[in-house]
């Protein structure tokens, strides 16, 4: 689910499914204003719009130009910040280990929470902990997010003595949320509606509409589980990193508009300030401004483009052919 604003690409952030200017040595482009004091930013790996005017740009609320330094701060100033995601986007990934890096030689990392990690999982060290047994503790399905693209972020983690946890909704509780009327009103009329439509448009317009609105409830216990489970991670003057998809991280869809039912721990900062950071892959037509429902964006190289479409309708013809491949 993705305002319509945004390239198809974006609506890899639905996981609700059935089931900079500074040009570097090397391939790709990395942010601009690299500061000496953070990590090495890392190059982009994909090559689709990595020449753009905007590839490695990051731009705040207004059109302003922010450089890596300002995105630090603005990201530890919050009690949670949230990174949206494309999920199969190598370089977001490296942008998410990139700034955990950042805020954990800051002092600044209290956590990090995983949308693909159930709540009940974490994971609390030691540092040189193996990834097997960081895995292992989280309770890691590879099948539904390769870690080979997680690795990263959540070893920057590890490796920082800082704990990640799982905070997404339990698979179990999934299909009683889908049944469940009282996801209806969670949220306002308005941002269930969109929230249908991005589902039927996500599915290549091959659900029914009633489908949708029980999956649209899935998405929103989704976003209480996660908003309730992170914030429970929040400490005074320290920083929760939600690693997430973009729709998630979206203020006026997602994970945001649940916090005020769950209650911060005590001595945590008042009010709870949220941060949202969304990493845009590039298209051809990519304006230079800030998704609405996000506080600053990155814009990197795209990932190759793939017809979803007629991937879904390969899945749901073998469905029902009972399972059997396509000719």
């Amino acid at each position: 689910m993705t305002p319509p604003t945004r390239p198809d690409a974006m609506r890899r952030g639905l996981v609700v499914a059935l089931a900079l200017g500074c040009v570097l040595p090397g391939r790709g482009r990395a942010a601009e204003g690299l500061t000496a004091s953070l990590p090495s930013l890392p190059r982009f790996t994909q090559t689709h719009h990595a020449n753009a005017p905007l590839a490695g740009r990051i731009l705040g609320v207004g059109g302003a130009a922010l450089d890596p330094a300002q995105l630090v701060d603005r990201c530890a100033a919050a009690s949670l910040c949230m990174v949206g995601e494309q999920h199969d986007h190598p370089d977001h990934h490296a942008l998410q280990a990139w700034l955990i890096e950042a805020l954990a030689a800051r002092g600044r990392l209290a956590a990090v929470a995983l949308e693909m990690a159930n709540a009940g999982t974490r994971f609390d060290g030691p540092r040189d902990a193996s990834e097997a047994a960081v895995r292992e503790a989280l309770r890691w399905n590879s099948r539904g997010w390769p870690w080979a693209l997680y690795a990263p972020p959540v070893m920057a983690a590890v490796r920082a003595g800082v704990g990640v946890s799982g905070v997404n909704l339990p698979d179990a509780a999934m299909k009683a949320a889908y049944a469940d009327p009282r996801w209806d009103a969670s949220v306002p009329a308005a941002v269930r509606e969109r929230v249908i439509r991005e589902v039927v448009d996500s599915h290549c317009g091959l659900l029914p509409e009633a489908q949708a609105a029980k999956m649209a409830r899935v998405q929103f216990a989704r976003d209480d589980s996660m908003a309730g489970h992170a914030l429970a991670l929040v400490r005074a003057g320290k920083t929760v990193v939600v690693l997430t998809g973009s729709v998630h991280a979206d203020r006026a869809l997602g994970i945001a508009l649940h916090l005020a039912a769950h209650a911060a721990p005590s001595g945590a900062d008042r009010p709870v300030r949220v941060f949202s950071l969304l990493l845009q892959g590039l298209a051809d037509d990519t304006p230079a401004n800030v998704p609405q429902g996000y506080d600053a964006v990155w814009f990197t190289p795209a990932t190759p483009p793939v017809d979803h479409c007629a991937q879904l309708k390969r899945q749901l013809n073998r469905r029902a052919d009972g399972g059997r491949p396509a000719n």
